[in-house]
This record gives C-alpha cells, sequence and structure tokens, in this order.
C-alpha cells in the first residue's frame, strides 16, 4: 500500500484530513450523477413519504400516484426544494410557464382557471405536469387557502434525476402522465349508446 512521506502529510490542510474520513462511506449529501437510494439518508419529516401517504388516502383519480419505493421518494425529495408557505401565498403566478412541477404535501391551494373557473388542490395532487408535455403551456394563477408544504421540482432538476436515476425519472413522467389521462377522462362526455 502506498505511504505518505511524514513530512507531505504534516503539510496536509485538516480538511483534507476531513475529506479522508468519507473515504468508502457514503457522500453525506446527493451527488449530481452518483447517487444510490441507500445514500439518501431518512430525514426526520421527510416530505416525499409525506406525499405518498397523502396520495394513497387521496379519493381523487387525479392524485401523484408513482410506483415508489420507500428509497425512491427520498431520492425524489432530495432533487426538489420544499417550501413552507403561509395562507393566501401566490404560489405561481399566471403567465409563461416556469416548467416546474409542484406537488402539494400538506395544506391547500386554489387554482384560478380562465373567468370564475376554480379548483381546489389537496394534499396528494400535482401542479404543472402539462408542462413537462407541452411547449406552450400558461400558468394559471395559484395560491395557499392555507399553511401549506410544497414541494418544487424545475426542470433542470428534473433532468439531473433522470440522467443520475432513470427509472424514477421514467416513473415520475408516467405518473404525471396518468394524471393528465385522468383529468382528460373526467372531462370526456359519458357515451350514449343510440338504441335501434
Amino acid at each position: 500500500m502506498f505511504q505518505m512521506p511524514i513530512e507531505s502529510r504534516t503539510r496536509m490542510s485538516s480538511s483534507v484530513f476531513h475529506l479522508l474520513e468519507f473515504v468508502g462511506k457514503p457522500l453525506p449529501f446527493p451527488a449530481p450523477l452518483d447517487l444510490c437510494r441507500e445514500q439518501v439518508p431518512a430525514a426526520p419529516t421527510c416530505d416525499g413519504l409525506r406525499l405518498a401517504e397523502a396520495a394513497a388516502k387521496s379519493e381523487s383519480p387525479e392524485a401523484f400516484r408513482p410506483a415508489f419505493a420507500t428509497g425512491d421518494w427520498r431520492v425524489f425529495e432530495s432533487y426538489c426544494i420544499a417550501r413552507r408557505l403561509p395562507a393566501h401565498h401566490r404560489v405561481v403566478a399566471a403567465g409563461p410557464c416556469d416548467r416546474t412541477l409542484r406537488f402539494v404535501v400538506e395544506g391547500s391551494l386554489r387554482q384560478q382557471g380562465p373567468g370564475d373557473a376554480a379548483k381546489v388542490l389537496l394534499p396528494g395532487a400535482i401542479l404543472g405536469e402539462a408542462a413537462l408535455f407541452s411547449e406552450g403551456c400558461c400558468n394559471l394563477d395559484v395560491h395557499t387557502l392555507e399553511p401549506a408544504v410544497v414541494l418544487e421540482l424545475s426542470l433542470a432538476r428534473q433532468r439531473e434525476l433522470t440522467a443520475a436515476c432513470p427509472e424514477i425519472g421514467f416513473e415520475l413522467l408516467r405518473a404525471a402522465g396518468a394524471v393528465i389521462a385522468a383529468r382528460g377522462r373526467s372531462c370526456e362526455p359519458a357515451d350514449e349508446v343510440a338504441q335501434g
């Protein structure tokens, strides 16, 4: 094994010794392209797991329900930014699309559509999924109705997640597409069969 000369060891700074402590151990932070499910520590309150629980309890067919294992939720959350927002806070302003996915973990949001159309988004809901599949989308006004926790996943971070963990990234896209399909089915008129 290689031995460092004593005179070189004495010249090394304490930061180098600190780095050497991590050799062969999991990183204390997620590395962009070297992320492993086992390396992401369980947070005391994992917002990703709370999102999964909320979606499972939701009766809405439009809830975000990817087939993630517990470790997948932790990896997913490590790419998101958790926002703790007060009541009546503007989450998204109407206008050009920023292509950020938002997930309601706690609280409720109100999405103001064209005219007087409004929709309440409860825990487990996803917001901005159309932006993944469309260039010409447009944001609607979204406000919190009460204090809320929202996970945000920017398009750049979603691309990093897909590059680092393709199976998680593709499952994210599949689940977002399933929400879009559920919304499309709920808007379709009931088929009437003509009896003759």
